[in-house]
């Protein structure tokens, strides 16, 4: 597994080469996940309604191994 090194901005966002995360108005998290970056045809991928931050980063830990 790829460690990532993640960087708090603040309260509600943290950053990684892999992606982010950030807090939404109704206190969940949602993962950005950056796709296919070495290509030059990247895109974003979202997944939302996590409970916790970790929750979102492990997500982005785990399919940034793909």
């Amino acid at each position: 597994m790829p460690h990532l090194e993640w960087e708090k901005q603040s309260a509600e966002y943290w950053s990684s080469s892999a992606g982010f995360i950030k807090m939404e108005e109704n206190k969940t998290w949602t993962a950005h996940l950056h796709r296919n970056t070495r290509t030059g045809k990247g895109w974003t991928e979202t997944k939302k309604g996590f409970a916790t931050a970790d929750k979102a980063r492990r997500w982005i830990e785990l399919e940034a191994e793909d």
